[in-house]
């Protein structure tokens, strides 16, 4: 697996924060969803996920995240009571890509882990899943691609 430092830009993203099981993402993302098409905003990016604790080490009803999904920053749509607009500040991350189904994603956040402590990068901040090719995507979970970022600083 190929993993390289990126740049993010500055990118305003529509917003949902979560406490519950991943088992909700799919209801998250229909609201998220259906919240663009009513307000007719055209997105500017893929579907993501930020993880605030381990999915795989806390209960299940337990893991903390948000859903979201980047949009056209001359917008400036209403928020709702679920939905939050909100600008994510430019920042470096690691970046390295998944290929296949969630149920082995955490070998790719191990390999990006010992690659940051080997090149000397600290991870400062929530990993970053964004789902370039999701499951409502796709026929077989197989053919997913996720695309895992770690925010970080280069160290020494």
């Amino acid at each position: 697996m190929e993993i390289k430092e990126k740049t993010i830009g500055d990118q305003k993203v529509a917003i949902m924060n979560y406490k519950g099981s991943l088992n909700d993402m799919e209801v998250l993302i229909g609201r998220l969803s259906g919240w663009l098409e009513v307000e007719e905003i055209e997105s500017a990016g893929k579907l993501f996920a930020i993880f605030y604790n381990n999915p795989r080490t806390v209960k299940e009803d337990e893991v903390v995240y948000d859903v979201g999904i980047p949009i056209n920053p001359e917008l400036d749509p209403d928020e709702t009571e679920e939905i939050r607009i909100v600008t994510l500040i430019e920042h470096t991350v690691l970046s390295g890509i998944h290929n296949g189904s969630m149920d082995n994603i955490q070998e790719t956040y191990n390999t990006m882990a010992e690659y940051s402590i080997e090149n000397k990068y600290d991870i400062i901040g929530s990993p970053k899943e964004i789902y370039i090719k999701n499951k409502y995507e796709v026929e077989d979970e197989n053919d997913m691609v996720t695309e895992i970022q770690l925010p970080v600083i280069k160290m020494g």
